[in-house]
C-alpha cells in the first residue's frame, strides 16, 4: 500500500469516528431535550390536592430526620445528558427520589409550564422549579423560585430570558390560582441572594436563574412580580 493510500485510509478514519461522535453528541442532546420535558409532564400530570398535601409531609419528615440540607442555588450542578438520562432511568423504574408537585408554575407569552417541586436537588431541577426558601406559601412574602438555564430555549427556565415587565405568572397548587404581574427583570451577581428576601407590605414571586448556559456563568437573571390575585380552582 502506497503511502498515499495509506494516508487517505486514515484520513477515512477519522471523518468516520469525528462523524459518529457528532452524532452522539446531537443524539444525546435530543434524548435529554426529550426526557427532561416528558418527566415534567409527568410531574404535572400526576399532581392532585392530595399528592401535594403527602409531597410536603415527606419534605417536612426529610427536614425533621436532618436529610435535607439548606437550599444554596449556588451549589446546585448543571445538568449534562448523562445525568439527566439517569433520572430518566431512575423514574422508569420506579426510584426516581422525587416526592412529586408541589405546585405549577405557568408564564404564558413566553410558553413556560412547569411543576415546582421542594428544594434544589437535581430530581427537582431536572423537572421544573424548585423552592429556595423553606415553609414559603403561595401568595404570601417572597415566593421564590429557582431553575435551570438550558442551551435549548424551551427548557426548564430557558423561556425566562424572553420574559417583559407587565408579562403575567401564575402558580396554582391546585386549590388557588394566584396571579402576579412581572415588575421587574434584572440580571444579578450570583452572591446578590438578598433578592429573594421578604419585602414588608409586598407579596411577590421571585424566579432566579442562569444568565446563561455557559458552564460557570457568574450572573444571575432575576424575574420578579406582585400579586395581582387569588381565585379558587373550580372543581
Amino acid at each position: 500500500m502506497t503511502k498515499r493510500k495509506r494516508r487517505f485510509k486514515k484520513g477515512s478514519l477519522w471523518l468516520l469516528v469525528m462523524f459518529l461522535v457528532g452524532s452522539g453528541l446531537v443524539l444525546l442532546g435530543l434524548t435529554q431535550n426529550s426526557s427532561v420535558t416528558r418527566m415534567g409532564d409527568t410531574a404535572k400530570r400526576e399532581m392532585t390536592v392530595e399528592s401535594v398535601r403527602r409531597a410536603k409531609q415527606s419534605a417536612q419528615k426529610k427536614t425533621d430526620q436532618g436529610r435535607t440540607a439548606p437550599f444554596d442555588y449556588a451549589k446546585t450542578s448543571q445538568l449534562t445528558p448523562l445525568t439527566v438520562g439517569g433520572y430518566r432511568l431512575r423514574e422508569l423504574t420506579g426510584n426516581s427520589g422525587y416526592d412529586g408537585a408541589v405546585g405549577q408554575l405557568r408564564v404564558p407569552t413566553v410558553g413556560l409550564d412547569l411543576p415546582i417541586g421542594i428544594g434544589v436537588s437535581n430530581s427537582v431541577l431536572v423537572r421544573g422549579a424548585g423552592t429556595l426558601k423553606a415553609d414559603q406559601r403561595m401568595g404570601q412574602g417572597n415566593y421564590a423560585l429557582a431553575g435551570h438555564y438550558m442551551a435549548a430555549k424551551r427548557l426548564l427556565f430557558s423561556p425566562l430570558k424572553g420574559v417583559q415587565r407587565g408579562d403575567n405568572v401564575y402558580l396554582t397548587d391546585k386549590q388557588q390560582v394566584y396571579h402576579y404581574q412581572v415588575s421587574r427583570v434584572r440580571v444579578v451577581d450570583r452572591h446578590q441572594v438578598n433578592v429573594i428576601d421578604d419585602v414588608p407590605g409586598k407579596k411577590l414571586v421571585t424566579l432566579v436563574t442562569c444568565a446563561s448556559a455557559k458552564r460557570g456563568e457568574p450572573k444571575r437573571l432575576v424575574v420578579q412580580g406582585e400579586l395581582v390575585s387569588v381565585r379558587r380552582v373550580r372543581a
